[in-house]
């Protein structure tokens, strides 16, 4: 099932890479900037704001306002309407692309949701590519945590002579091979040639190959049997090593490849880049196309950041539907909240708001405009609860609201640290 971790905030986006915050930028006034800023840099405000460590909610509601009003922004056509369009152009190309097998599995009909599916879409929409860059552990990231683990370990450890080498292990975790390694330089260490990682094995195997006379010194297990560096832990840490101490099993094609053949917003990046040095006659109307689908799911990401949420497009074709978008927050005590906001083409606007607590306890809010829907909504309730409790989940509250001020308040109770500690997981 879909999991929430409260523990910390969802960074999605890299600097500088934002397009949807780039178009607000582009057409900010200077009175919109001066009441963003307020004496402040602009530079350093947005930099917090990329990093994710702005402390400043006052410049992430002006900039939340100037998102939402952006006349570029605002003229956008739902994602999946955009899907359709790409597909379609797509399909006129004389070799497929691989970008339209993953539209494709986009646009089933809502008709055929599941669990299952639902979450695939949602992890795979593109909102938490750069998310799961930064968590992506790389073979040679794993191989410097390791290493330095052992350090740790050479540290406390009372045998003679074994500071020489954990002197020779420090420096080697300082170098350029190891020094600016992070899961957040994937893009670089995805570039990482094997010579460079062969030289990586080849300091690392000179280092173990030390270690390893002194493990099997009869003479050292006899003066420190119980010394830490003859421990079952350490045993299992330099076996992790030496497993993954081979040029072959450094190299990051493999999990990186994975991760980039199924996510929606790295195939469009590399779509983008292929058709853009291809001699395709639809080049020009496939890069639009593409630019403006990612300019979507960049739009999603930043709504996110700056409302402290989690604000998902909906990964599926629905005729009945002009637009919609799906809202996630979590406040304390595990209670979370979603917020459905649809505009339906026959109905109008339909709004719910659902409140999760204690487990499986859920409060629903509607709003419905038409008053047709909102009598075919009354008639369906009974059908809606059987459902709920099949699913192990017991509608405490389920009431229909007339306002909208009514619904945006209807939860102000657990307003306050509210956070968007949403991850998808398996």
């Amino acid at each position: 099932m879909i999991n929430f971790n409260t523990s910390k905030t969802l960074n999605i986006f890299l600097p500088n890479t934002n397009t949807a915050l780039s178009e607000v930028l582009k057409s900010i006034t200077p009175k919109e900037l001066e009441t963003l800023t307020k004496g402040k840099d602009l530079k350093s405000i947005i930099n917090g704001l990329l990093q994710g460590s702005t402390s400043d909610k006052s410049s992430n509601k002006q900039l939340l306002s100037m998102l939402k009003n952006n006349p570029t922004l605002k003229e956008l056509t739902t994602v999946s309407s955009s899907i359709k369009v790409l597909h379609q152009t797509l399909q006129q190309e004389k070799n497929p692309l691989p970008l339209e097998k993953k539209l494709t599995s986009f646009l089933s009909n809502i008709k055929d949701i599941s669990e299952s599916s639902l979450k695939t879409k949602i992890e795979n929409s593109g909102l938490f590519l750069e998310n799961k860059i930064k968590n992506l552990q790389t073979p040679q990231v794993t191989l410097k945590n390791a290493l330095t683990a052992l350090s740790q370990v050479l540290q406390e450890t009372k045998l003679p002579n074994v500071t020489t080498i954990n002197t020779q292990l420090k420096e080697l975790l300082a170098s350029d091979l190891f020094k600016n390694l992070s899961n957040t330089d994937l893009l670089k260490t995805l570039k990482s040639d094997l010579v460079s990682l062969t030289q990586m094995s080849k300091n690392v195997s000179n280092i173990l190959d030390q270690l390893s006379q002194r493990l099997n010194s009869s003479v050292d297990k006899t003066l420190q049997p119980k010394d830490v560096l003859f421990s079952k832990e350490t045993k299992i840490l330099f076996e992790k090593i030496n497993l993954l101490n081979k040029p072959e099993h450094l190299q990051t094609q493999g999990s990186a490849k994975e991760l980039f053949s199924h996510d929606l917003k790295a195939v469009l990046l590399k779509a983008h880049e292929e058709i853009k040095n291809s001699s395709s006659q639809n080049k020009a109307e496939l890069l639009k196309q593409i630019d403006k689908l990612t300019l979507q799911i960049d739009y999603h990401q930043l709504l996110s950041q700056l409302s402290n949420s989690t604000s998902l497009y909906i990964p599926y074709s629905w005729d009945a539907l002009e637009d919609g978008n799906i809202t996630i927050k979590s406040a304390k005590d595990d209670k979370f909240f979603t917020d459905i906001e649809l505009n339906l083409k026959d109905y109008g606007e339909l709004k719910l708001r659902l409140g999760m607590f204690e487990t499986n306890q859920l409060n629903i809010n509607i709003t419905a405009q038409n008053k047709e829907l909102k009598q075919i909504l009354q008639d369906n309730i009974a059908t809606l609860k059987q459902q709920l409790f099949g699913a192990n989940i017991v509608p405490v509250s389920i009431r229909f609201l007339d306002d909208n001020d009514t619904l945006s308040s209807a939860y102000n109770e657990y307003n306050q640290d509210l956070n968007a500690g949403f991850e998808v997981k398996g």
